[in-house]
């Protein structure tokens, strides 16, 4: 193994994403991320505290590739900015990235990060207000409760990252777009309002994760 006493820390992040998708957060070691990334173990502990910032800057740098995915997801599909089509491109993009899989495979993961109910709560009090807009806009239909909805989703997104198999997943997110398609979209032509809403949703979500 070649040793480089200086690397960029995205080749460390990437090293540890890489083992908890295929170890689960509880099966990553300081030194085997090192081996990983071929850096020395002291050059982890020079970049992060311990371990757990080091799983903490891992989410939060998958969920920013996550969620900017996401975007270039809706910008290129012409009917991206139905509600219906906005969902499935996030959950796409979500389950694209494995390490985030595991942050709701695996019971408490890492303390404070996965089960936290106030992060939780703010993440779906956002979604409300991004669907309230989308229903001023005229892309959700208006007599739907957004908080509701948003409530749901993200009961349902959880689920099926827990326990959906990956040979479904891709069917279970079509098939949950058709029924917002049918439960949520108003039909609207002009989808452009929906696409600058989710994008300024989506980075909102990013500039949190970021700080």
């Amino acid at each position: 193994m070649v040793v480089r006493p200086s690397v960029d820390t995205n080749v460390i992040l990437d090293a540890a994403a890489r083992l908890i998708a295929e170890q689960g957060f509880g099966g990553v070691r300081m030194d085997a991320v090192a081996a990983r990334a071929g850096v020395a173990k002291g050059v982890l502990y020079l970049r992060f505290t311990d371990k757990d910032e080091l799983l903490r800057a891992v989410v939060d740098r998958e969920l920013v590739l996550a969620t900017r995915h996401s975007i270039e997801l809706v910008l290129a599909d012409p009917g991206g900015g139905s509600f219906s089509r906005l969902y499935v491109h996030a959950v796409t993009a979500l389950h694209g990235r494995p390490a985030l899989l595991r942050l709701y495979q695996e019971p408490a993961p890492l303390r404070g990060l996965a089960h936290d109910d106030g992060r939780v709560r703010a993440r779906e009090l956002l979604g409300a207000e991004f669907i309230r807009v989308l229903q001023a806009a005229g892309i959700v239909t208006a007599d739907l409760d957004a908080g509701v909805l948003a409530a749901n989703l993200t009961l349902w997104n959880q689920a099926l990252a827990r326990r959906a198999a990956p040979t479904e997943t891709d069917a279970l997110i079509l098939g949950m777009g058709e029924l917002m398609a049918r439960a949520a979209d108003t039909g609207i032509a002009d989808t452009t309002a929906g696409k600058r809403a989710y994008v300024t949703f989506a980075e909102a979500l990013i500039a949190e994760r970021e700080q």
